[in-house]
């Protein structure tokens, strides 16, 4: 191994300038609705439309959405702080202070820039955390006049 690969230092420096997003993952089963907050959420295809989302796969988020086969994804906004805090530990109440709306794909953040809903179509298990590929079967632009948030991370070695 090289000595620049062996400087994880650099290395979490370097990783933490991807640009991400920041996302409110939700999904339901039965009369359970969960969400979390993730950043880990990009394209990976045109045709059929196919997003990807990184979990970690303790979390609960993570077991309903294999036994449901559908999770979504909501983009937030500088203008989102409320929903960063309302999803950023799981609390079986995560929702009650939130404006949302359960449509026939998924749950909507109301307040979010926008939403994609989806079917999981697979996953690829290569680190701590799983990724989830998701076929995006409807969506919506929310809020036009809210940006997507930019997030750079200070290393690439933790959140």
């Amino acid at each position: 191994m090289s000595e620049q690969l062996m400087n994880k230092e650099a290395i979490g420096q370097a990783i933490g300038r991807i640009p991400s997003g920041v996302f409110i993952i939700t999904a339901q089963r039965g009369e359970q609705k969960i969400g979390m907050m993730g950043s880990w959420v990009a394209q990976a295809g045109f045709e059929p439309p196919v997003i990807s989302v990184a979990i970690h796969p303790e979390r609960e988020i993570y077991k309903v959405i294999e036994e449901t086969g559908c999770f979504s994804v909501n983009v937030l906004s500088n203008e989102n702080m409320n929903l960063m805090k309302a999803f950023s530990r799981y609390s079986p109440d995560q929702f009650s202070e939130v404006s949302h709306e359960i449509s026939e794909n998924g749950i909507v953040l109301t307040e979010a820039v926008a939403v994609m809903h989806c079917r999981f179509v697979g996953k690829c298990t290569l680190s701590e955390h799983h990724l989830f590929l998701g076929e995006v079967v409807d969506g919506a632009y929310l809020n036009h006049e809210q940006a997507p948030m930019v997030h750079l991370r200070k290393s690439g070695f933790n959140y």
